[in-house]
């Protein structure tokens, strides 16, 4: 081959990559005054710090090789505006799902945090991708409970005068938001029988399992109530986990992402899975891994389903679909602009909740079921009915 040819091919090589990293950015802005205006960050700086806190009140089940302890050891991070102007701010307690860890949805927070948020995430202690004896679904029934130890550590901090959160949260305006399992750990946070944390005012689940739950599992409780699901969404499927949920809860709100996927919600997935078609499909041979694994080391036998170790009013424990069942992927919309519509759709949800402007409470209300469908047309609302 002769070199000038060579080169030829080269830069043509070149020229190429980068017109596909061009056409397949890591960041997304959003297209529409509203959603651009909405889409700006916040005022604050914002801090982090490292948490690790072990609640004593409670064990960590043994899980395989692993003997259990006596505590429930939660490591994470905090979250919040680096000034106090317009403190007391409102708390957000973030849920992970399985085989992840806390600062999966850390783009969500920065972005709070920035605007007046204070937020929490932690790695619950066998559900997390480094659990000791390995990742376990079974634990999720005990994940509420971690939430509600959370905002205690939190409430407990802000009233610290030596602490860097002293004064820094507001008891009457706390939400808790999760993904997949994590989503799943919020809903029962929000609004189990047995589990819910009456503290709670507002619950956002990004693509949790919920097709187990009746109308009776939401009734009487009145909070609002977020469930953002993706149609190309392989690993909790949309048509049984999603779609019910104005039906089901006349407080909810169902924002659908049109090709929406799984692992596209997740923090890493704009600069990692950006390539992919549909990144569940790697999602799903990690997620069947550890439940082949689970499931052999339980001799064998079937895994309970999630409805059937939940129970309790509510709950139609033979409603279940396995995840990954799909032959064939659908084409996912680019992660990148996945994260923004989500952005939007949490910060628009919480701020018309919580912000101390009625005028504000109104307008975020208007712009998540009206401005945010109409400006960006891979995104659909439909309200409880």
């Amino acid at each position: 081959m002769r070199p000038l040819f060579k080169i030829a091919l080269s830069i043509l090589g070149v020229l190429a990559i980068a017109a596909y990293v061009v056409l397949n950015p890591p960041l997304d802005r959003p297209a529409g005054a509203f959603s651009r205006q909405n889409y700006r960050r916040g005022p604050h700086e914002v801090s982090y710090q490292s948490i690790r806190w072990a609640d004593t009140s409670r064990s960590t089940a043994a899980n395989r090789e692993f003997k259990g302890v006596g505590v429930r050891e939660l490591k994470g991070g905090i979250w919040f505006p680096a000034d106090k102007q317009g403190a007391p701010f409102p708390l957000v307690v973030y849920s992970h799902g399985y085989m992840s860890q806390y600062k999966e949805g850390q783009y969500i927070l920065q972005f709070l945090a920035s605007h007046g948020y204070v937020a929490v995430s932690a790695d619950f202690p066998l559900s997390n991708g480094s659990a000791p004896g390995g990742a376990v679904i079974s634990d999720v029934v005990n994940q509420p409970g971690d939430i509600s130890f959370l905002i205690d550590q939190m409430l407990a901090r802000s009233q610290q005068a030596d602490n860097p959160l002293h004064g820094s949260v507001d008891r009457d305006r706390i939400a808790v938001v999760g993904l997949s399992l994590g989503g799943l750990s919020t809903e029962l946070a929000a609004f189990d029988a047995k589990r819910k944390d009456p503290r709670i005012r507002a619950a956002v689940s990004m693509a949790g399992p919920s097709q187990f739950f009746t109308p009776e599992f939401f009734a009487g409780n009145g909070i609002p109530f977020m469930y953002i699901g993706g149609t190309a969404d392989a690993i909790v499927p949309y048509r049984e986990n999603a779609q019910p949920i104005p039906k089901e809860d006349k407080n909810a709100v169902l924002v659908t992402l049109e090709s929406g996927s799984h692992v596209g919600f997740i923090d890493m997935a704009p600069t990692v899975f950006r390539w992919l078609d549909n990144p569940d499909k790697l999602g799903c041979t990690g997620l069947m891994r550890g439940l082949k694994s689970a499931q052999e080391s339980n001799g064998g036998k079937p895994l309970p389903t999630l409805g059937e170790l939940i129970g309790g009013a509510g709950v139609d424990a033979t409603a279940s679909t396995p995840p990954c069942q799909a032959t064939e992927f659908a084409h996912a919309m680019r992660p990148a602009r996945q994260h923004t519509l989500v952005t939007l759709a949490i910060y628009s949800f919480l701020e018309s909740q919580f912000s101390t402007s009625p005028t504000v409470r109104n307008d975020m209300h208007e712009y998540l079921v009206d401005h945010l469908p109409k400006e960006n047309q891979d995104v659909s609302v439909r309200v409880g009915e």
